[in-house]
């Protein structure tokens, strides 16, 4: 609000005016993503969100959530490693899980290093579920964290100036709301990896 009062003013330099146009720009697609979470956050919530169930084959999902972190990824030099069969899927939802997914790359990327970094998905798939691991070798998660990064607007000690804990949250209400899970293991200063399971509907599941 500051510097959009400071741009109303005709005598304020050019070079000025790009600047503090660019970090509206920048405040206002933060403020537009907290929105959009929340909203898909309550619609979650509240039990109005109607999840399909069609058959998603994992690699798609991959390749619809990479999308939006390749740049950073590029930018910080960090590698990308996906293995597992084509054929691998589960039932579910598919842009609701792509959705999960970015938020758990998004997180990955934040804190994995610039240099040597790496982030990895593998994905298989028995008879009782579909799982997908995604993996990062930064700086892991203090121990007594662990256990409350899935909820609202929880920081941990590593989290980031930007973060409003919300990313990790979404993507733990989207996976749980699909018949799955989601866990975390981290040792501090050696990465961290998220275990997603999609486990098999039978003819006598809800």
């Amino acid at each position: 609000m500051m510097m959009a009062d400071l741009l109303s003013d005709k005598k304020l330099e050019e070079s000025k005016r790009v600047e503090f146009t660019q970090n509206i720009r920048v405040q206002l697609e933060r403020i537009d993503w907290l929105v959009s979470s929340l909203l898909k956050l309550s619609k979650i919530d509240a039990g109005t969100v109607n999840f399909k169930s069609n058959k998603v084959h994992i690699n798609e999902v991959i390749q619809r959530a990479v999308q939006p972190v390749l740049i950073p990824m590029d930018i910080k030099e960090q590698a990308f490693i996906v293995s597992g069969e084509d054929s691998v899927s589960f039932t579910g939802d598919f842009h609701w899980t792509a959705e999960a997914m970015i938020n758990i790359l998004k997180n990955c990327v934040e804190h994995t290093p610039v240099k040597g970094g790496e982030i990895s998905i593998h994905y298989e798939e028995n008879p009782l579920f579909t799982k997908i691991c995604i993996k990062d070798n930064g700086k892991g998660i203090d121990k007594e964290d662990i256990p409350y990064i899935f909820r609202r607007f929880y920081k941990g000690k590593n989290a980031g100036e930007d973060s409003v804990g919300i990313g990790l949250a979404m993507a733990y209400s989207i996976i749980t709301s699909q018949h799955g899970n989601i866990d975390v293991k981290s040792d501090k200063g050696n990465g961290t990896e998220f275990i997603i399971k999609f486990y098999k509907r039978t003819a006598n599941s809800n």
